[in-house]
């Protein structure tokens, strides 16, 4: 055996092995997760590890919220799990967009925002 081999053969002993990519099982959640992740348990078996990693990610000062900053979380990882894919991007899109209006701008942005789905909610009860 040559000398390269030889050692790449007793590195590769040596060095611990790579854990694969896998979701994670619900019951292996702490339960401050799960409660915070409540929304996405039907889902949950579903979705990929990144999903999910991405999600135990928000997840993780759950804890620390106020009551009403905990209502709020569940109440949006409610209409976020809740989204199609095509939804959450458009989603995503309009952060980004809305995220490059100037600070002294945004105010106003959201006011326009807030009179179009009025409008859009007005004309939805009189059909």
């Amino acid at each position: 055996m040559n000398k390269p081999l030889l050692a790449l053969a007793l590195l590769l002993t040596l060095t611990p092995p790579i854990a694969l990519a896998a979701p994670q099982l619900w019951q292996q959640l702490k339960p401050i997760e799960r409660e915070a992740l409540a929304s996405a348990r039907p889902k949950w078996d579903r979705m990929s590890e990144t999903q999910q990693q991405e999600l135990i990610l928000l997840a993780e000062h759950y804890s620390e919220f106020t009551p009403e900053e905990k209502q709020r979380f569940l109440s949006r990882m409610t209409t976020w799990i809740n989204l199609t894919p095509e939804q959450r991007q458009a989603a995503r899109d309009k952060y980004r967009a809305f995220s490059k209006v100037p600070a002294d701008k945004r105010e106003q942005v959201k006011q326009m925002i807030r009179e179009q789905q009025e409008s859009k909610s007005q004309q939805a009860n009189t059909h």
